[in-house]
């Protein structure tokens, strides 16, 4: 009976090595890319197509057991997978990253959806936070518990442009309260440059909400070059350009030295130049003036507790406002190069 028992015993080891051996052996055979799709379907299907939603990478290929793509960038967005037949297109958008995504759908008439997916964080995340959503509306939550949800979500994916769209819902849902926009786009500010700038990145619409208000010299303590309070006055026959920079910011004063050079775009538009200045250290920004000697007014936050530069929601330098002699702002820019162009355009 004890010999019985240890063969069967060592007959299911064996199996379960032959099991593990050939797991191992079928995924070295695949011979993995970036995404290796894999469709179950009734009809036949001639082409598969899959990019990402900016279409920065977009590969169409004739229809095999396994579809295989190497994209060039890192698989971190918004991917659209189309299946075409006889000139009819079906499909569906996801989002994935990771590496070596192996993905197993079924297309069963119209519907193409996804069966499994090995390797992909972030599409589990966007799945997660849809049904979490409509939990969330379908159970009636209040407002503060969807809100805290949803910054909840936007710091876990804040490394993907799925943040971007979790922005916009919060937005939809808080777009009248400038405290709470604030609060996101400060979150927001910490992304890298290259989801910043992606297609669904909601930077402008909360610039838009943020710059409601006017610029209030009136409101704030400005220090002038021998560090005096001084005061802004605007003439309403003008235009004026603010630009907010610091002393140890290599951007700002690299537009310091393009805007001296092309200064007379100023006169000629009726425009007059600010300069504010976030700068804390007062005698630091004063070399820096006294040592370049430009034409245009300069001035300092002296206080660091109440900040124009704060109240604006200014993180990035430098940032410019165009704005009338009521402190309205007209337009917002990054470089002076983008003022130059709005101008040239007018």
């Amino acid at each position: 009976m004890k010999l019985r028992y240890l063969s069967v015993v060592s007959l299911l080891l064996l199996l379960l090595c032959v099991a593990c051996h050939q797991t191992t052996t079928d995924k070295s055979q695949l011979d993995l890319k970036d995404i290796n799709l894999i469709i179950k379907s009734g009809p036949k299907i001639d082409s598969v197509r899959i990019a990402d939603i900016q279409y920065k990478e977009s590969y169409t290929l004739p229809y095999t057991d396994t579809v295989k793509v190497d994209f060039k960038r890192k698989i971190n967005d918004f991917y659209e997978i189309s299946i075409y037949n006889r000139g009819q297109k079906f499909g569906q958008r996801f989002w994935f990253d990771g590496e070596k995504l192996l993905i197993n759908a079924v297309l069963d008439g119209t519907n193409f959806n996804i069966e499994s997916i090995d390797s992909s964080s972030l599409y589990m995340a966007s799945m997660a936070y849809s049904t979490k959503l409509q939990q969330l509306r379908e159970s009636f939550a209040d407002s503060a518990t969807i809100d805290k949800f949803l910054i909840s979500e936007i710091r876990n994916t804040i490394d993907t442009p799925l943040s971007h769209v979790i922005v916009g819902e919060y937005l939809e849902r808080n777009q009248n309260h400038r405290e709470k926009i604030d609060h996101v786009y400060r979150i927001m500010r910490m992304q890298t440059d290259s989801i910043k700038e992606h297609l669904f990145n909601k930077t402008a619409r909360m610039l838009r909400i943020l710059d409601v208000e006017a610029v209030q010299f009136d409101q704030y303590e400005l220090g002038d070059i021998n560090d005096q309070k001084t005061e802004i006055t605007l003439d309403a026959t003008k235009l004026y350009l603010v630009d907010f920079w610091f002393v140890r910011c290599p951007p700002c004063l690299a537009d310091h030295k393009r805007i001296a050079k092309n200064y007379a775009i100023f006169e000629e538009n009726n425009i007059e130049l600010i300069g504010v200045s976030r700068d804390d250290t007062f005698n630091l920004w004063k070399r820096y003036l006294d040592k370049h000697d430009y034409p245009w007014v300069n001035v300092r936050e002296q206080k660091p507790e109440k900040r124009l530069t704060y109240d604006l929601s200014i993180w990035a330098y430098p940032t410019y406002a165009l704005i009338d002699h009521k402190g309205s702002i007209q337009a917002r820019f990054r470089s002076f190069a983008e003022f130059e162009n709005y101008i040239n355009k007018k």
